[in-house]
């Protein structure tokens, strides 16, 4: 069995993901999210230029060696990412800890307590759930939640592609299809496990997730598909991104100055990560400090 679920974890890349200064960033109204939450939305998001203007919330990643990156944070849209992002970042968190895993062409994964991707509660405790807004793409600089089946606790990632993405709505087409599928096969899994038996609880558990992250992948890729507008389109074939992972995972900000260290970073050496990945870094790249500010 545990094969098994290594192998249908390998099957997407995305379920790969598995994984201060002053704010006045308050806890939003919505209590953590413990379900999936998808946000149809007409705002423009991080389309087009994206700007630090009166108001807004931003942080500040300072990373030694390379230099800061600047992210502006989307608190009206993604509020329990933002939020938990903050006050982890007001206590200190993320200081000291590295960016362990970048693939050159996709994302830079770092945060995580034991800088391995492993383990890592969010600002209250446990994990919580991805809040998705179809204004919010991966596009080059996107600022994301890193998830294990869909819940999210300390990790974060920054998209650092800058290839032009085409064929938006086919691309989107492919994820609602291959999600699909992927549902069906953790259904199958199920249906071969006997709930009932506490030694394969941890496995059923397992499949569950999966099953369970799929489906919500597979609304969510509807909804970008829903939404495609002729101003996303431009973005990403000007920005470039990773649009695969639209839909299934939290973007809650946008790389606004700094895209120098993002591409320093991305074009680190890497040596395998002990699972068969050339994806950690050589040297280690150390996150000095994260300020959080409102301009």
């Amino acid at each position: 069995m545990r094969k098994i679920i290594k192998a249908v974890c390998a099957v997407s890349v995305c379920a790969l993901m598995l994984l201060t200064g002053c704010s006045n960033n308050a806890a939003p109204d919505k209590s953590k999210p413990t379900e999936y939450r998808l946000v149809k939305s007409s705002e423009a998001g991080n389309s087009g230029d994206v700007t630090l203007n009166a108001g807004d919330t931003y942080a500040v990643i300072s990373i030694k060696d390379y230099g800061d990156i600047t992210v502006k944070l989307y608190p009206d849209i993604a509020p329990y990412a933002v939020y938990n992002f903050t006050e982890l970042a007001k206590a200190g968190s993320y200081n000291g800890k590295y960016f362990h895993r970048i693939i050159e062409g996709f994302m830079a994964q770092g945060g995580s307590a034991t800088n391995t991707g492993a383990g890592g509660d969010s600002f209250e405790g446990g994990n919580f759930k991805c809040e998705v807004n179809t204004s919010m793409r991966h596009y080059y600089g996107a600022f994301c939640m890193a998830s294990a089946g869909g819940n999210q606790s300390d990790q974060f990632y920054i998209v650092n592609n800058k290839d032009s993405q085409t064929s938006l709505k086919d691309l989107y087409k492919q994820n609602i299809e291959g999600s699909e599928q992927q549902a069906k096969l953790m259904d199958m899994y199920l249906q071969m496990i006997d709930k009932n038996d506490a030694s394969m609880k941890a496995y059923y558990d397992a499949y569950a997730l999966q099953k369970q992250f799929y489906v919500d992948y597979n609304k969510g890729a509807q909804a970008m598909l829903d939404t495609v507008t002729d101003a996303v389109i431009s973005a990403y074939e000007k920005k470039g991104g990773s649009p695969v992972l639209d839909g299934g995972y939290t973007v809650f900000g946008q790389t606004v100055e700094g895209f120098d260290v993002l591409d320093a970073i991305s074009a680190c050496e890497k040596v395998d990560d002990g699972n068969g990945n050339i994806s950690r870094p050589a040297t280690d790249i150390i996150i000095d400090k994260v300020e959080v500010f409102v301009k």
